[in-house]
């Protein structure tokens, strides 16, 4: 039982670095996918004919969209965005997961073609030739929903031009606007909302963005994408670049809380069952429990909060490639496993200097740390491999199991290691004391005159008793001879000396 006792400890004691650990590498997997994402689908245009004129519009969209992703994911947002590559009549370019569509338009004049109606487009269908009779008006608009002749063909949803028309653009619909409500006020609508919704990125309502692009960047983009050798991180987009130590400070304050949360559960558990156990067995409540299941979950937070934000802080910063290039490829296990071992020797360190821990404690605790870390983070990635549908649980899971089983063996491992030396004096290189004085009880046994220091015993007030005097008859014991046979075993921390 204390062996699982153990094992639980220590579970409890990593449970913030190993909850920091998995959500910092989650956080940067996200990154890195969203990144992926934006350069597989720039791939698909290796090899296309289409000029690159025509071809940037098709560019900038997934540009957009994809940059989104990128900044959605590097500010932890649930919002995406995709490319819905229609080309029905007004359809979205851009659709987003909050209720967002925007139209995109990369051409000489951006701020034109957004305004346009969806009766200027039919007039335009009227006029390319055709076999057979060509639909009404209302035939051609059915299931658009429209207001009229006058409506806007991308009626509701942003306008998106290239960054470096943004300005001349509302220059021109302010001007549009201006003219219009004195010659055609009917027109004047269409350009007011063109000049509302226009912008050059896409936005949503939580501060995430999109990267603009200008109309000369999108050609590149597009002569690149055609070529094949599209590659994100010649447009800064790659981790190192991207994640800001702003963006890893506050993913490691969310996992610090994560991780203070768990702490709090698994310190309070056991001190909780304990409390309610007195109170069945006795029937009353007994403060004292509920003052020890207070300090657990105090130190529990507070524990549980800096373990899980330092680890959470490393493990991005390593594998986003703020600390080099050849930390950006370590096992994340092995980053979590430093952590973790260090803020255990910190704190063994502190209650070492403060007198509560010996020395030769202090390094057997560093050694059982190493051991049921190491088991805890290795069963702990074997499990979620087994359940990545489970992301954090799966990995928690396993810790646990590991932590139990890394104890197990440690006490075992342990046990035949302390036996050796007793049986043959063995030191382990000065982990194990080998202690040869012999104890004060056989010292005086055999004759020997131990030493005492003088004690100061005050004198105490007797009454006098009367006594009255008993016949004691006399024992006779015959002399012999005692053989005391000494044994060696463990009388301390990593200490063997007689029994």
């Amino acid at each position: 039982m204390s062996t699982f006792v153990d094992g639980y400890n220590a579970f409890a004691k990593n449970a913030g670095a190993n909850l920091g650990m998995v959500r910092g590498g989650g956080y940067v997997g996200n990154v890195e996918n969203a990144i992926t994402e934006l350069s597989d689908n720039m791939g698909k245009f290796a090899g296309y004919g289409t000029r690159v004129a025509q071809l940037k519009g098709n560019i900038a969209e997934y540009w957009h969209s994809g940059t989104f992703n990128i900044a959605a994911a590097v500010r932890d947002s649930k919002d995406r965005t995709i490319v819905p590559a229609s080309n029905a009549l007004a359809s979205p370019d851009i659709t987003g997961s909050w209720e967002y569509d925007a139209s995109l338009k990369y051409t000489k004049n951006s701020a034109k073609d957004q305004a346009k109606t969806l009766y200027e487009r039919y007039r335009q269908y009227l006029a390319q030739p055709r076999k057979s009779e060509p639909k009404t008006y209302e035939e051609y608009v059915a299931g658009i929903q429209n207001n009229g002749e006058h409506t806007p063909m991308y009626l509701g949803q942003a306008r998106l031009v290239p960054s470096d028309q943004l300005d001349v653009a509302t220059t021109w619909l302010k001007r549009k606007i201006a003219t219009e409500q004195f010659t055609r006020p009917e027109q004047a609508a269409r350009y007011e909302e063109t000049l509302r919704l226009i912008d050059d990125r896409v936005r949503n309502n939580k501060g995430v963005e999109s990267i603009p692009l200008t109309d000369a960047d999108a050609r590149k983009i597009a002569l690149a994408a055609k070529e094949g050798g599209f590659e994100p991180s010649d447009w800064g987009l790659k981790t190192e670049e991207v994640i800001l130590w702003e963006n890893i400070m506050d993913q490691a304050f969310k996992a610090g809380l994560s991780a203070a949360i768990i702490s709090v559960v698994l310190e309070v558990a056991p001190v909780l069952i304990s409390a309610i156990s007195n109170m069945l067995q006795s029937g009353e409540l007994d403060a004292e429990d509920f003052k020890r299941v207070g300090f657990a979950a105090l130190k529990g937070a507070s524990l549980g909060f800096v373990r899980g934000h330092v680890a959470a802080a490393v493990q991005i910063a390593c594998t986003a490639g703020k600390l080099g290039s050849a930390l950006k490829a370590a096992d994340p296990t092995m980053i979590g496993a430093a952590v973790a071992l260090t803020m255990n020797t910190l704190q063994n360190a502190t209650l070492m200097a403060f007198g509560q821990m010996t020395n030769k404690e202090f390094v057997n605790q560093c050694i059982q740390d190493l051991f049921t870390t190491s088991c805890s983070l290795a069963l702990g990635s074997v499990l979620q491999a087994l359940l990545p549908q489970l992301p954090v649980l799966g990995f928690m899971l396993g810790s646990f199991i590991g932590s139990a089983i890394g104890s197990f063996i440690y006490k075992t491992a342990y046990s035949c290691v302390i036996s050796f030396c007793v049986n043959s004096g063995c030191t382990f290189f000065g982990l194990v004391e080998q202690d040869y004085t012999l104890p004060e009880d056989v010292l005086k046994e055999i004759g020997v005159q131990v030493f005492e220091y003088e004690q100061f015993t005050p004198k105490k007030i007797a009454l006098k008793g009367f006594q009255p005097k008993r016949l004691e008859t006399r024992v006779f014991t015959a002399k012999s001879i005692d053989i005391v046979f000494l044994r060696r075993g463990v009388i301390g921390v990593n200490r063997v000396g007689y029994l």
